[in-house]
């Protein structure tokens, strides 16, 4: 892909594609991480760290011990599929629940000091949906605090179940947020651990999957607070990439992209975006990006007709 250098190129061609509702926002764990909570590294860490007493109690005698991996340690993908894994079968699926309900709490977050995720919802009406990752619930929380009516799709019976608002004599479908992982309101919908990963191996594995699938051939997609790293959608993307349908990606990178970065991003049409940030938890130049992209929506497009 001939990406655009220079990033005032870069937000043309996003806008000229948000104009033409040719633009899918994925969001991932990084606008998560601005309202404090933790990224899936620091999660896995704190899963190994409760792991500990299990495991000396599965293997009394075992010669070598396990060290729970420290948040700021390099992480090898497999032990990041492996250490839930194993927290599963050691300690139930009700523990793990109650433990990720802990990590990822939202309580006492007020969405009115969430401005990334308040950008997301100002973009909303530009794009025909919102995907992501992770499993809380700020998305959301954050368009019922705006006024703007929404509706998580995490599994199949939500496809089934779609929800709607009257306008007038109308009923306008709410605004769709896909939870490629699932989302804790409902555990059975979790994507956690290694076999979860293996399941969603298949292209029919999953209906959320396909329509992602289906809602990125002939768009593009802008990733925002996230890595690209996830083994469900780098399957996803390779094998659309094999059918010959592959998404163009623009990648918002908070620091900045090496040469092999750089290359491999290319072979998958993605852009990687570098915002050079000083902050990369609370990064202004990552709010400036999608502010900028707002605005000029807000300006030169109005807001779309309902429905």
């Amino acid at each position: 892909m001939d990406a655009p250098t220079d990033v005032r190129e870069v937000k043309d061609r996003l806008f000229a594609r948000l104009a033409r509702g040719q633009l899918v926002l994925l969001v991932g764990a990084g606008a998560s991480r601005w309202a404090g909570l933790p990224s899936w590294r620091q999660t896995v860490c704190a899963l190994a760290e409760d792991l500990v007493p299990a495991l000396r109690e599965q293997v009394p005698d075992a010669p070598l011990r396990f060290s729970p991996p420290a948040p700021d340690a390099p992480i090898p993908v497999e032990a990041l599929l492996r250490i839930p894994e194993a927290y599963r079968f050691l300690r139930g699926d009700e523990r793990l629940v109650a433990k990720l309900r802990a990590l990822f709490d939202t309580s006492r977050i007020d969405p009115a000091d969430l401005p990334l995720q308040r950008l997301v919802v100002r973009l909303a009406p530009f794009v025909p949906a919102v995907y992501t990752t992770n499993f809380d619930d700020l998305l959301e929380r954050t368009f019922e605090w705006a006024g703007q009516p929404c509706q998580v799709v995490a599994e199949a019976e939500d496809l089934h179940r779609w929800r709607f608002v009257q306008v007038g004599r109308r009923f306008v479908p709410r605004f769709p947020i896909y939870k490629l992982h699932g989302t804790l309101e409902r555990p059975g919908s979790l994507v956690v651990s290694e076999s979860d990963f293996l399941r969603r191996s298949d292209l029919a594995a999953n209906p959320i999957d396909l329509r992602f699938s289906s809602d990125v051939m002939g768009r593009e997609i802008l990733l925002v607070g996230y890595g690209f790293n996830d083994p469900n959608l780098r399957w996803l993307w390779t094998k659309l990439r094999d059918l010959r349908v592959p998404p163009v990606g623009w990648f918002l990178e908070l620091g900045a992209s090496t040469d092999l970065e750089r290359a491999t991003a290319a072979m998958d049409r993605i852009g990687r975006v570098d915002l050079n940030a000083a902050d990369p938890v609370h990064p202004p130049e990552l709010l400036a990006f999608l502010e900028e992209l707002a605005s000029r929506c807000e300006k030169e497009l109005g807001t779309p007709a309902a429905g």
